[in-house]
Parts: structure tokens; sequence; C-alpha cells
């Protein structure tokens, strides 16, 4: 767990937040303990732990600064003073002497009564100038519930800070909310965001929504404290090839009109707008290709070499862009679902490696590439595209069932089946 956020011995982290603070807190003590000696302590309020439930507590007491053996294996609490079984904050002055005994310091740094989402005082978070690292805990558990105290720490607070006149929590709440950076505005330590609580597919991909339309966007990481999963979000660009003669079509295929007169790339494109990337790339080779981009909002890459083969296309898609993951999308896949593209997402988020969709035991597009094959796509050559890459390494196939969506435009003989599809646009 150190290795994840990078934790090393000397550093002093600060939880800020909502929705999982503590959990986090004695998590990480529980691990750091194997590897070092650690201090616990709370610069708001934290229930005292049960030392029964856990022996390997050990509580300092003030008159005992000045005395301390730190012991390896154990968790040391620092209990400035107790009321109501609550451990009250410690003072900047005693954490600064406490940090000289321990290799590594927690501090929760925040208070939310143990509610997703809270409005903040002017006085939070309280973080410690002797701060290294402050995680930020998200938790979007809260989304599509009502407004309420139950679900918001000070309600009246945070709708005055992030006012949205609807009941119901949503999207733009959590991006307003993230994007007011109140988490960090007291600290120049490193920042880490945590979205806890992702458990499933579905929370997901209320992540990849919200996330790529938040500023932060240098240290984020998703998973679970109750699952022990920690993961490092790596964010991808769609790049949609669109650059090709269609040579056994006989005419642009991507320009063929299908359902609602729309053309294939057109829907192509809208499919993969109901995610909400970062950035999007459209390699292409004239101003039909370019308009589209633009009402799309995808970055147009103008390919001057469309003869030279598919791989200049995917040479050019590489190197325009900006994140951990490239997702080379052919442009005639109008059924390509966003659910889909999402899966393909999710699979490289645990595993670093290329993402090959297979259907029926045979390969198909989109594949995912990781940014770790860059020096290897920028030196592509012909027509093949990434299959040379694919031939020379090892990649994880990732099956599904529905055919249908991995339907793609090669002959005219195809748009008898293409008009079967339209139904499910």
């Amino acid at each position: 767990m150190a290795e994840i956020f990078n934790i090393k011995k000397g550093d002093i982290i600060s939880i800020t937040g909502a929705g999982g603070k503590t959990s986090l807190m004695f998590f990480l003590a529980n691990h750091l303990k194997k590897k070092g000696t650690v201090l616990i302590a709370t610069t708001t309020k934290i229930f005292k732990p049960n030392i029964k439930e856990n022996n390997s507590f050990i509580f300092i007491y003030p008159e005992e600064i000045l005395n301390i053996s730190p012991q390896d294996n154990f968790i040391h609490i620092f209990c400035p003073k107790i009321e109501h079984n609550k451990i009250l904050s410690a003072s900047f002055e005693d954490l600064n002497l406490l940090k000289c005994y321990f290799d590594y310091v927690l501090i929760e740094a925040d208070g939310s009564a143990n509610k997703p989402l809270k409005g903040w005082r002017d006085d939070e978070p309280s973080i410690p100038p002797i701060t290294t690292k402050t995680i930020a805990v998200v938790d979007i558990t809260a989304l599509n519930k009502e407004k309420n105290e139950n679900s918001i720490h000070r309600l009246e607070i945070f709708q005055k800070q992030y006012f949205n006149s609807n009941k119901i929590i949503q999207k733009i709440d959590y991006i307003n909310y993230i994007n007011h950076n109140r988490f960090f505005k007291t600290t120049q330590s490193e920042k880490i965001l945590f979205f806890n609580k992702i458990e499933s597919f579905q929370l997901f991909k209320d992540f990849f929504n919200i996330v790529n339309k938040v500023e932060f966007f240098n240290n984020i990481y998703f998973g679970s404290v109750f699952n022990s999963s920690f993961i490092k979000f790596k964010n991808v660009t769609p790049i949609v090839l669109a650059a090709g003669f269609s040579k056994r079509f006989s005419g642009d295929k991507l320009e063929f009109k299908i359902t609602k007169q729309k053309s294939i790339l057109e829907v192509t494109l809208k499919n993969i707008s109901n995610i909400s990337f970062k950035e999007k790339i459209l390699v292409g080779k004239n101003c039909f290709h370019s308009n589209l981009s633009h009402s799309y909002n995808f970055k147009f890459i103008f390919n001057d070499k469309p003869e030279i083969g598919q791989s200049y296309s995917v040479v050019l898609g590489t190197l325009n862009a900006s994140f951990n993951g490239y997702l080379f999308i052919p442009g005639d896949m109008p059924f390509l679902k966003a659910n889909t593209i999402l899966k393909i997402i999710y699979k490289f988020q645990y595993n670093n490696n290329i993402i090959a969709p297979f259907v029926n035991g045979e390969k198909r597009a989109p594949i995912l590439f990781p940014n770790t094959y860059f020096n290897e796509l920028v030196t592509l050559k012909g027509d093949n595209g990434g299959k040379d890459i694919l031939k020379k390494n090892s990649f994880i196939k990732y099956r599904f069932k529905n055919s249908n969506e991995f339907f793609d435009i090669d002959t005219r003989d195809d748009l008898h089946k293409l008009k079967i599809l339209e139904e499910q646009i």
C-alpha cells in the first residue's frame, strides 16, 4: 500500500475530504507498521479506538512526548485530550515534536460527520505545515441521492458554496465540489485525490464521467478501502481512424448515411461523445472529417499522406495524444456502445497491458495500447496499424458476446446487414 501512494519513510500524511478518511488512515497505519514506526493523530476529532478490538494500539499522552520509545508493529495514537470518547485536536507544535520519533505520521485533518459530502468552514481543513502529502478522499456513492442532512454535512453551507437548484445530487455537484479545491487550500504539500468506494463497474462509469471534468489531474487514485483496492487512474485518449480509402466499398463509406440521415462516421463520433473524455482525436483527410470533428469536439489531425497506409494515422494519433492509453477506433463502427468502450478502459485500469476485444474467438477493434508502447506505435509503417505490435507482444483478450457492436463496414455487401442493425441505434 505504501508503494501505491508512494509513501516513504519520513512522510507526514494529512487526510481531508469526506467518505472514508478514518478508515483510510487506519488501513494505511496497519500496513505501514510492518515497515517502520507509525503515529496517528488528528487536528479535528476522531473516536478513540477500542484497544480490546485491536491490541496493536499504543496511546500517547502530552506528558509523554519527551520520553517516547516507539515500537515496531504497533500503531501509536496521540491523545492530547479525550471528551465523550473522542480524541481531540493535536496542536501543530506537538505534532512538530512528535514527528521526530516516527517513520510515518498519519493525520486526520478534516471532519465530515461520516457523510459523503460537506460544506466547508473557513478554518477547514486543518493541515499542519509539516505535511509532506495530502490525500483528499471523495465518496461518490451519494450520486443521485436526495440533498439533505443525511447525505451532506452542513447542507446549508454546501448549498451556498456549490449552488445547484436541483434537489438530487448530480455529477455537476461533484465536479464543482472538487474543482473548488478546498481539500488542499491550506497546504503546499504533494496532493493526491482518492475516489473511495468504487467497488463496481457501474460506479467506475460514474467516476470516469466525473474525473474527466475536474481540473485537478496529476495524481488520482480510485478504489475501495473496504476491498483493499487502490488503483492509480490511467486516462485514455480515443483516437478515431478515418483517413482510409474504402477501396473495397467503392466510395467513402464513412459518408454513407444510415439512421436519421447521419453518416457512419457521425454516428461513431456521437456514440464516443456519450463518454466524458478529457480529449478525443480524429485522424482524417478531408473537410468532411474536419467539420464533423469540430461538431463533436474532437481534436482534428490532418493526415496528409493517407496513401502510405493506416499505420501513418496511428502514428499521428499517438503523437498528438496526451494520456496513459491510446484507444484506436475505426471510423466505421457505428454500433459500438459507450458501455463497451468503458469496459475496455475499466479492464485497462487493472492491467497495464494491451486490451483487445474478442468475439467468438476472433480479435476485433477497438484496441487499447498503454503509452509504454509509444515508441513502437510511432515507428509503425504500412497498412497493418497496430497488428504488428500484437504479433510480437502478449496482450489481454477481453471476450464480448454481442458481435453486432463490433460490426464494421468493408464492402457494399455489408450494407444489407447494416440495414438490419440500424434499428439498434
